[in-house]
């Protein structure tokens, strides 16, 4: 009976995992198409399909930890052990770096978060909005503080020593861990594919917006070119970067028909976005159409004839959140904008080189969650009574020194002196080496002290 109501837990567990999964994806896939509509250029059908990709990765994350549970359920009792063990310790670790994030972040703009219109609200969705962002930054580290973490505890007190007396591999015992830090890099990857990169660019547009509202509200103003189709908006009060449904007020609309010749202006008290029609649609509107007849004088005035509509609509290509961010496109700043930017063959040979590295880091840095949970493994399990402190230390120093090598070999090969590739990948090659020697090391009972001296030995051969 007792069997039975354990089993009843877990698969409920399962269900209702499952249930909420597609209670998630049903509830964001929807919103993330509307966001694509808001944000890219252009019709659904001329979308590239990288951009198409970004409602379906939204999938896999929302049932993963279903998956997790039912893999959980169909597990050993040890397995079990080692799961709950470790998957206790990681998300514990991911609160904790994620609640000192952001309590840093919030005193460091407590000022700026103070003058949203609704500043708890506000400040409660900014950093909703900023997860991605934040888990993408500390989840490698999460990862091999929580695999450190269990295992020091399990080898503190033997357990790994009678797991492994029970006839198991020190990788068989690890692998419910392994499993772990694979689902972990899924959700790196997912979050570093575009939401990621939106949040940290919707972070730098909304404190810039916070600051010219600080500083003075006529600064809110922004100008838009659009020089492909030789058209200039003037936005006099444009919607706050979190409204994405909002009007925007006083708007004007220059369109040449050559460089220096107007062909019309569009003055409007209020202009609304229809993402289905991708239509604009002004309010209380005047519209001059300039004649296109060269003035008979230089000192000719232009003519134009000037017409009123309550309601006139016009098909731009322009999105609302190509208007509030000028300077920086959105679409421009996922993985799948880098894929076009490589595509488009850009003359600037140094700034093409930069894409390239960039596009092969955001897929090397997925790999590098697993190589640093590998690396944890064996520093943190210890044999006969040995303090777990130098392979931890090691495997912090090891750590932050991953921050620095992708940094310093990315910046290489965005100057020209490694491939692309190599220098994305680099980091993760010597790392690969290091796990591998790491465990080697442990396989043989050895301690890290043990293992440097192995180093410094010089072998002697005989050649009597």
């Amino acid at each position: 009976m007792a069997i039975q109501a354990r089993h009843f837990r877990q698969w409920s567990a399962f269900l209702l995992l499952l249930a909420l999964g597609g209670a998630a994806a049903w509830f964001l896939m929807p919103r993330e198409w509307s966001q694509m509509q808001w944000e890219i250029p252009g019709t659904p059908s001329e979308y590239p399909l990288s951009q198409l990709l970004r409602p379906w990765l939204i999938l896999p994350g929302c049932f993963l930890p279903a998956l997790g549970m039912f893999l959980y359920n169909r597990s050993s009792i040890l397995d079990k052990y080692v799961a709950r063990t470790w998957f206790t310790a990681f998300i514990m670790c991911t609160a904790i770096l994620t609640l000192i994030y952001i309590i840093g972040d919030f005193a460091d703009n407590v000022g700026d978060l103070m003058n949203l219109d609704a500043p708890l609200m506000g400040t409660f969705r900014f950093y909703l909005s900023q997860l991605p962002m934040i888990l993408n930054l500390i989840l490698p580290y999460t990862l091999l503080l929580g695999t450190l973490w269990a295992l020091t505890k399990l080898s503190s007190s033997s357990e790994i020593t009678g797991m492994l007396q029970s006839g198991r591999s020190l990788l068989r015992i690890n692998t419910p861990i392994i499993i772990g830090a694979v689902f972990a890099s899924i959700y790196f990857g997912i979050f570093g594919f575009h939401w990621a990169p939106n949040s940290a660019l919707y972070r730098k547009l909304m404190f810039s917006s916070l600051s010219q509202n600080k500083n003075n509200h006529a600064s809110q103003s922004t100008i838009y070119k659009n020089d492909a189709e030789s058209r200039i908006w003037y936005l006099g009060n444009p919607p706050g970067i979190d409204s994405p449904g909002n009007p925007f007020r006083q708007v004007r609309v220059e369109q040449f028909s050559a460089p220096g010749k107007m062909k019309y202006e569009l003055f409007a008290d209020e202009a609304t976005w229809d993402p289905a029609s991708r239509t604009w649609t002004f309010r209380q509107a005047i519209k001059r159409n300039y004649s296109q007849e060269e003035p008979r004088q230089l000192h000719d005035v232009p003519v134009f004839a000037g017409q009123e509509y309550q309601t006139l609509k016009e098909h731009y290509p322009e999105t609302p959140w190509q208007l509030i961010s000028p300077n920086v496109r959105v679409d421009t700043q996922g993985t799948p904008a880098l894929q076009e930017l490589i595509k488009s063959g850009t003359t600037n040979a140094r700034y093409l080189r930069s894409l390239q590295t960039e596009w092969h880091v955001r897929i090397a840095r997925i790999f590098s969650c697993i190589i640093l949970t590998f690396i944890a493994i064996p520093s943190a399990i210890t044999f006969q009574r040995r303090s777990a402190m130098s392979g931890i230390g090691i495997a912090l120093f090891l750590a932050a020194a991953m921050l620095f090598l992708y940094e310093f070999f990315p910046t290489l090969a965005s100057a020209g002196y490694l491939p692309t590739w190599l220098g994305a990948w680099m980091p993760n090659i010597i790392y690969t080496i290091i796990a591998i020697r790491l465990f080697q090391t442990k396989l043989a009972h050895r301690s890290f002290s043990e293992l440097l001296r192995g180093l410094k030995k010089t072998p002697v051969h005989d050649h009597s």
